[in-house]
Order: C-alpha cells, then sequence, then structure tokens
C-alpha cells in the first residue's frame, strides 16, 4: 500500500483519538492501531523508532517512553533532540530515520507521560543529523500544511521563514507536553482524588501548582503539585483556601462570614482544619518550604 496514503490516515485516525481523549492517548489505543483496507496499521511498539510492517521504507513515529533508556532533551535553537537507537549511526533504525530526514517524510512523535499514557505531536520532522550527539533533530510543523510541504522545495524547505515557525511550533508543543505532564504525575500520585475533597472524578481534576510555574521556585515536579477537583483549584488559587506546612485546610476569614447555600458552607466553609489527603508515597507529598510560602501568601491576601 502507498506509504503516503497509509501516513495521512494514521494522522486522521490520531485526529478522531484526539477528540476522545485529548491530547495523552492510551497505549492500548496506538499500539492495537487502525484497520486500512483489511490490513492493520500500528502506530507504537517496543522499539522507539516504528515502522509498522504495512510500510516498507520510512518509519511512521518516534518514541520516547518513561523509564526508558533514551531520553530528549532542547536542542540549542529550541528544537527536540532525539537520541540514536544505540550507539552505532549505521543500525538499521537510525538508518530508515535518516532516509525520512533526507526525503522530508512527515512522522509522529509520541512522548511517554506515565505507564499506558502518550503525548502525541504530529506531523514532525527530522531536520538534522548529529552523530557526534547521536541524535538527530526534530521539529514539529503545522497540520495544515501537510499537502504544501509535500510540494515545497529543498530551498524553502531550510528558508529562515520555515525554521520560526517550527521553532515556534514545538516551543508551544512543548509547554504543552510539560503541562500534561504534570498533570499526570501530581494526578497519579493522589490516586486520581482532590486532595481536598477526596472526590474521585479524574476528568474534573486539575494539577495545582503549589508555587507557580512562573515562579522561579515553581518547577513542574510532583511535590510542587496538588491534585484537586476544579472548584477547589480555583479557590486555592485565588486565596481563599490555602495549606499549611503541617498540611492544614485554612479557610480565607471574609469567606467563612459569608452565608450562602450548600456549596459555600460544605465545599469551602466546611473545610477549615482539615488535613490535606496526601499522596500513598511519602516522597511525593508536598513540599513544606514550598507550602509555607504560599502560606505566607495566602495569609497575606486575608
Amino acid at each position: 500500500m502507498h506509504d503516503e496514503k497509509v501516513r495521512l490516515s494514521a494522522f486522521d485516525w490520531l485526529n478522531e483519538l484526539s477528540l476522545r481523549y485529548g491530547d495523552v492517548l492510551p497505549w492500548a489505543e496506538l499500539s492495537s492501531g487502525f484497520v486500512l483496507e483489511g490490513e492493520r496499521v500500528t502506530l507504537i511498539g517496543q522499539k522507539g523508532i516504528w515502522k509498522p510492517k504495512i510500510i516498507d521504507r520510512y518509519p511512521i513515529s518516534i518514541t520516547t517512553s518513561v523509564g526508558g533508556p533514551y531520553k530528549d532533551s532542547m536542542t540549542n535553537d529550541g528544537f527536540i533532540a532525539y537520541a540514536y537507537r544505540g550507539t552505532d549511526p549505521r543500525h538499521s533504525d537510525n538508518v530508515i530515520l535518516r532516509n525520512a530526514m533526507r526525503d522530508r517524510i512527515p512522522l509522529i512523535y509520541f512522548r511517554g507521560l506515565a505507564i499506558g499514557k502518550y503525548f502525541a505531536a504530529w506531523p514532525v520532522y527530522v531536520i538534522h543529523d548529529d552523530p557526534g550527539r547521536l541524535a538527530f533533530t526534530v521539529a514539529v510543523d503545522d497540520h495544515s500544511l501537510l499537502e504544501h510541504i509535500e510540494r515545497t522545495s529543498e530551498q524553502d524547505w531550510d528558508s529562515e521563514s520555515v525554521l520560526i515557525r517550527r521553532r515556534y511550533i514545538t516551543t508551544e508543543v512543548r509547554t504543552r507536553l510539560h503541562q500534561r505532564a504534570f498533570r499526570e504525575v501530581v494526578i497519579g500520585a493522589y490516586s486520581e482524588r482532590c486532595a481536598f475533597c477526596n472526590l474521585h472524578h479524574p476528568e474534573l481534576l486539575d494539577a495545582s501548582h503549589i508555587i507557580p510555574d512562573s515562579d522561579e521556585w515553581g518547577e513542574p515536579e510532583v511535590t510542587n503539585g496538588l491534585s484537586l477537583c476544579k472548584i477547589h483549584h480555583a479557590a486555592f488559587d485565588s486565596n481563599i483556601l490555602g495549606v499549611d506546612p503541617d498540611y492544614r485546610i485554612s479557610v480565607r476569614e471574609d469567606i467563612l462570614r459569608e452565608k450562602d447555600g450548600p456549596m459555600l458552607r460544605y465545599g469551602l466553609q466546611g473545610l477549615r482544619g482539615h488535613q490535606l489527603i496526601l499522596p500513598r508515597k511519602r516522597q511525593d507529598w508536598p513540599d513544606r518550604e514550598r507550602l509555607g510560602e504560599r502560606f505566607k501568601r495566602f495569609r497575606e491576601a486575608g
């Protein structure tokens, strides 16, 4: 079957999956794939550089898994550095990825966020090969330009305007990736429950930063996060609710004096003095110093 038909069908199928699941897609769906004209197309597998049997020459995706032997990084010019398979530039997987670079073949990039959960970006292109670093440079591009890119001249392909566009899109994708990764690790640490009210509906949960990510101390790590339902996330961000370094919940004084319906009474006022619901693993508990700093801001707001 023609490579381009398979590839475009795969992109369409990913669009459908994203409408169902959002940015974070399940391994089970990706590894099972879809059927095209009676043949199965898988998008991910045990190898990081994945070529399904249905196509002959080029890979369809590149993957970085959670806990895998290879780590992606950011290049100095804002793109993704994707590690070689092994240390031999002539390894067959590295060769087919190099061929995809030469022939300007659009690929899919999967990044593992948690066991069985993957962030997907497409189309991505291999734009540089660096044997010295044992890495390829990968750029994310615009969905809507797929057909146009196939007709782009070699000169335009490497133009400054194309690089600027791809750098911008890649940076946006990496920001989304980090946000989704933070959400997965934080909500997973809290067993998909709200740390204030114990609500157990993942679709209603957010990963809230204790110290905002705009702050130099606001690293996207589990000990700087709380799994909160949407109303308690908003209340925490608005300094209506606070958490002290001993993991006790406080309610702003003016809120305690208000009279309203049951949500105010039970959903906010009733939390005063309650202990935060903590992750099972002590290493994932909120950082006390960060809580102390955030609690000072809460007290100042009240």
